[in-house]
């Protein structure tokens, strides 16, 4: 059975009015991580600001009844895109070029407890990711979050690398891509 799902899709402009619905969510779904300092909910907020910055951001809100069940927002990698700089792997020069409109960041991809289980990530991961101009999609996850990571898997994407981002107490990911072109 399919949860039906209502998408609103924002951008920069509406996210000082979303901010509310975004940290409710972020904190449910971060309850095993949320007591370190990389998650804490002030720098999330914090770094959701600073990607609202960069080109083509946008989110989506999944709501049931009203309510905000999941979220999901990322942004495109511009020429030069800090986002691969982090790579604590080797990699191809190819995988890392970035045009402004070759890959989408998919930044974070959450869903409530309680929504958690009924295909509504993998709804909101389609939303986003299928309805955008890039080519491929990017994200990172972390290296203990076998669930998120055995979803992931499923839904096409493969693993290119680890990734340290700058910030001096965050963790390591896995970097996975997927080609956005196959649906």
């Amino acid at each position: 059975m399919t949860i039906d799902v209502d998408f609103e899709h924002y951008g920069r402009e509406q996210l000082e009015a979303n901010t509310d619905a975004i940290s409710i969510l972020y904190e449910a779904s971060h309850q095993d991580v949320i007591d370190k300092s990389f998650y804490d909910l002030g720098r999330f907020v914090e770094r959701i600001r600073s990607y609202s910055k960069a080109p083509g951001f946008e989110f989506v809100i999944g709501r049931v009844d009203g309510e905000p069940v999941g979220l999901a927002l990322g942004y495109a990698l511009p020429v030069n895109a800090r986002w691969w700089a982090a790579l604590t792997t080797p990699s191809e020069p190819e995988l890392i070029e970035e045009d402004g409109t070759r890959t989408f960041a998919l930044c974070e991809l959450m869903t409530h407890p309680d929504w958690q289980g009924k295909g509504v990530g993998h709804q909101l991961h389609d939303e986003i990711l299928y309805q955008r101009p890039e080519r491929r999609g990017t994200l990172l996850v972390r290296e203990d979050n076998h669930t998120a990571r055995r979803a992931y898997e499923k839904w096409g994407w493969r693993q290119v690398g680890k990734i340290q981002p700058g910030w001096p107490d965050a963790p390591h990911f896995d970097a996975l891509v997927l080609d956005l072109t196959r649906k």
